[in-house]
């Protein structure tokens, strides 16, 4: 059974260590699509066929580099690039699991070679991370003015563990990860995931199930609300397909622990081009935002999202 981690920088938490440090926020609650370091308690990502995570280990703090958060300290340091703190609660990243590594993209050395067997990763190398997509790029950018929380973080992958993706979905195979972080005017988070694979063959396989998972998210997601006491009222809608890439909206009253708690609009963008995978997502709060965003550009976002991962 493969253990899972979540990225030091995910969505959900993003916002959340900006609610623990005291950063104002546009509703009542924050976030939902990954988290890191320095969050709280979190539970762990779910879908249909994966397991929950087992408990994570105590760390000593790790120091990153990069600019502050306005008005962030303590445990927003982890996604303002500053001191962050140990994990707390199942599913939290342990540093023994993934701990970010120089911000290179060359990828991170497998602590064993890839079994034999359909389905195995390649032990080739991944192929260099592209550049991040910039913040003017992003969508809603014209509302949000997204600004990055440092630079582009490599991650390492333990051999045999998954990167979870908010409650619904998990990355198996990534030969390197690469995490960047965003916020807006508003004190909202973006992020950018780019998962490196050995070969396109590895990268098509994580791709359809990801898409698969995503597709099912609104289910996963009410058991989610179920087990935590939440209106059982999500709602999952992809808003835009091309070739290798699709972009869903979720709609809910999310639970507090891998999600912030609150009603919030969660966007996701995935794309595949040879052996590299991108997600990228933002979050709305509130049930009524006061300048919603309009998922007609989510095309356009797939289209540059395309672009980027194959430059």
């Amino acid at each position: 059974m493969n253990d899972h981690i979540k990225p030091r920088h995910r969505l959900p938490t993003l916002l959340a260590a900006l609610a623990a440090a005291g950063v104002g926020l546009t509703a009542a609650s924050c976030s939902s699509h990954s988290g890191g370091t320095g969050s709280p308690a979190a539970a762990g990502p779910t879908t249909a066929s994966v397991a929950a995570p087992a408990e994570a280990s105590t760390a000593a703090p790790t120091t990153a580099t990069g600019p502050q958060a306005p008005g962030a300290d303590g445990p927003a340091g982890d996604l303002a690039g500053v001191t962050s703190h140990p994990p707390a609660g199942p599913g939290a990243v342990s540093s023994a699991a993934a701990r970010p590594g120089p911000a290179s993209s060359a990828p991170s050395a497998p602590s064993s070679p890839a079994g034999p067997g359909p389905g195995a990763p390649s032990s080739r190398p991944a192929p260099p991370a592209p550049p991040p997509i910039p913040a003017p790029s992003l969508p809603n950018a014209a509302v949000a003015d997204w600004q990055p929380m440092g630079g582009l973080v490599a991650m390492t992958v333990p051999e045999g563990r998954d990167i979870g993706i908010s409650e619904c979905a998990s990355v198996h195979g990534a030969a390197a990860w690469h995490e960047q972080g965003y916020v807006s005017a508003q004190h909202t988070p973006a992020q950018e995931d780019v998962f490196g694979f050995g070969d396109p063959q590895s990268a098509t396989r994580a791709f359809q199930s990801i898409t698969a998972s995503l597709d099912g998210c609104a289910q996963t997601t009410r058991d989610a609300q179920r087990r935590g006491g939440a209106p059982l009222d999500a709602t999952v809608v992809t808003t835009a397909t091309a070739q290798q890439a699709q972009a869903w909206s979720r709609k809910w009253t999310g639970v507090a622990g891998q999600s912030a708690a609150g009603p919030q609009i969660n966007h996701y963008y995935l794309v595949q081009r040879g052996a590299t995978v991108i997600l990228a997502g933002f979050s709305e709060f509130g049930a009524h935002p006061p300048t919603p965003y309009d998922t007609a550009g989510d095309p356009a976002v797939l289209t540059m999202l395309t672009a980027n991962a194959g430059s």
